[in-house]
């Protein structure tokens, strides 16, 4: 698993956060809430990563005493073994909602966008067995409201049904949470949405326990591996008026702007001397409350095999 740290910074008067803000060694997911819907993008990168974990020993001398000791030092970190750059990181939600995964990609031996689908078909065949079971109209159309309950519910019901495979991957390998530090974050996502007319940036952490975070203004918000994107953000001079004006974006400037801060990243790390953590093709989609959920580019293996399910804006 990928070992992350997270807290929110917030730069400028708009408050536009890089969220989980600290190491997230995969993926960059960026939404953007403009006044005509919400656009989330994400890039097509993955990594397979080797853990070590090495103790050595080494011969020191010590400035004050002046004689020479033996000391070990105990070295942990990742190694990247392999790059891939067809991974499906951002995904429809029952047609109404968008998702951009960062982070770990693998829960035991599945993606974590094989999951959250599992999760959609378990909450479809629930929705369909109560609809045989009750006669009863009103009760019937209660259970459907798990839908109408927007974006907030949905994302609390992902987060912690991702949190259970988490924990019952743990239980296979014979580990706890609780062998793991207070802020580890194992993978996290964002889902954007509506709850009734009020869209929402919802990003998700799985740690020892699920954590949410809720956005709401008309503005970007980064996930992921957005060091890239604090820099720019970091040019801006709101007291002097040199910011982007999000509060009237338009679609157009939203799914651009999404696309230049990926892409940005992209460009700049081909120059430094990492294995990079955000490549690939970059998916956008668009999210409104009375179109739901639309692709604005997608990779050609989804579009396959999604097979036109969800419209895509030409």
């Amino acid at each position: 698993m990928l070992y992350v740290r997270s807290y929110l910074h917030f730069i400028g008067m708009n408050e536009y956060p890089i969220i989980s803000k600290g190491e997230v060694y995969m993926t960059l997911i960026v939404s953007v809430i403009s006044a005509d819907g919400i656009v989330i993008g994400g890039d097509s990168l993955s990594s397979l990563n080797r853990q070590i974990n090495m103790n050595q020993s080494g011969k020191v001398i010590c400035p004050h005493c002046e004689k020479e000791h033996t000391v070990k030092a105990n070295f942990q970190g990742n190694i990247s073994r392999a790059t891939f750059s067809h991974t499906e990181k951002v995904l429809p939600f029952f047609g109404k909602f968008g998702i951009g995964v960062f982070g770990s990609g693998i829960i035991g031996i599945h993606s974590v966008n094989f999951l959250i689908r599992q999760i959609e078909h378990s909450f479809k065949e629930e929705i369909k067995k109560e609809k045989n079971r009750e006669k009863n109209r009103k009760q019937h159309n209660k259970q459907q409201n798990i839908l109408a309950k927007g974006v907030t519910q949905i994302a609390e019901n992902v987060g912690i049904k991702l949190h259970n495979y988490l924990k019952k991957q743990l239980d296979a390998e014979e580990k706890s949470l609780d062998d793991f530090p207070d802020d580890h974050i194992f993978l996290g996502f964002q889902i954007v949405g509506y709850d009734d007319l009020q869209p929402k940036t919802i990003e998700v952490l799985l740690c020892k326990d699920v954590r949410f975070q809720v956005f709401d203004q008309l503005a970007p918000y980064a996930s992921g591996s957005k060091e890239i994107v604090a820099g720019i953000w970091n040019l801006h001079k709101p007291e002097e008026g040199l910011q982007p004006i999000f509060e009237i974006f338009s679609l157009q400037e939203a799914i651009d702007y999404v696309d230049f801060l990926i892409n940005s990243t992209i460009a700049y790390q081909r120059f430094l001397p990492i294995t990079p953590n955000v490549g690939g093709n970059i998916d956008i989609a668009l999210v409104r409350p009375f179109k739901g959920f639309q692709w604005i580019r997608q990779k050609p293996l989804g579009e396959l095999l999604e097979e036109g399910t969800y419209e895509k804006i030409q």
